[in-house]
């Protein structure tokens, strides 16, 4: 349409139709806005559960690594019990097997030898009570001997056990550590879906709120245009002024104009 037969379009008429553009604009809004509207609620839902997800991986890679970090300390601890023993043992005696096989084998001997006598010995009871008296006291001499020994050899046995110990939280502190990598690896591809849901939530939050601004545009715009209507168009308004203005070879409000370019 060119500018006089713009100019021929009464204001009366001119704002009717802008007043229906605007009502057939807010009537298509609803339904989309409710479609957006699903649309984020949706969104929140995946995004919510990957979150969720997310930090459940997180909570169980914390309490790995706070078990793995306690069976290290607990290793620690025993080989610093190790190398106090040790060095409580320097210039000791130390026994490795209180009880060897050698003096077993010695002491069955000594008793077999008696018991022998003792069987080609026609005695009467009381040489009979003679022979399991040496029989006892062999036994219980033997027996102290050890007892001694296991005193000397309770250091060894103790920095064994501590070693033992170590050995065993360090094989804890490995497993809780390989479980973790293994969260770990679940845990990074969770946190990369829950950026991909909450960078979703995002855009349909935006395309929401710009449905819902531009609804509200639209009732202001049609209450005011309504007005427009119903009342008498008066000198002053601002559509004749500006069907005055383009009549007199002018732009309209809606034309910006740039400033030429000065010559150089």
């Amino acid at each position: 349409m060119d500018v006089d037969a713009l100019l021929e379009v009464q204001p009366e008429l001119l704002a009717r139709l802008v007043l229906h553009r605007r009502e057939r604009l807010a009537e298509a809004i609803p339904d989309q806005l409710d479609a957006r509207r699903e649309e984020l609620e949706a969104a929140k839902g995946l995004a919510s559960s990957a979150k969720r997800q997310r930090d459940q991986f997180s909570e169980t890679i914390a309490s790995l690594k706070a078990e793995r970090n306690a069976y290290h300390a607990k290793a620690r601890a025993a080989f610093e019990r190790v190398e106090a023993l040790r060095e409580g043992m320097e210039g000791k005696d130390v026994v490795r097997t209180p009880d060897p096989a050698w003096a077993r084998e010695r002491l069955n001997a000594r008793l077999n030898a008696i018991e022998e006598a003792m069987q080609q010995t026609a005695g009467d009871h009381r040489t009979e009570a003679n022979f399991i008296s040496e029989m006892r006291t062999l036994v219980s001499e033997h027996e102290a001997w050890v007892a001694s020994r296991t005193e000397k050899a309770s250091d060894h046995l103790a920095m064994s056990e501590a070693r033992k110990e170590a050995h065993a939280m360090l094989d804890a502190a490995q497993k809780a550590h390989e479980a973790m990598l293994l969260v770990v690896e679940d845990h990074q591809q969770q946190h990369q879906n829950f950026l991909e849901q909450d960078q979703g939530l995002r855009r349909a939050d935006s395309r929401t709120r710009r449905l819902a601004v531009a609804l509200d545009e639209s009732e202001q715009a049609i209450a005011y245009w309504t007005g427009v209507v119903a009342a008498t168009l008066d000198a002053d308004h601002p559509l004749l002024n500006a069907m005055q203005k383009v009549a007199a070879g002018g732009n309209s409000s809606f034309v910006s104009s740039k400033p030429k370019e000065e010559e150089e």
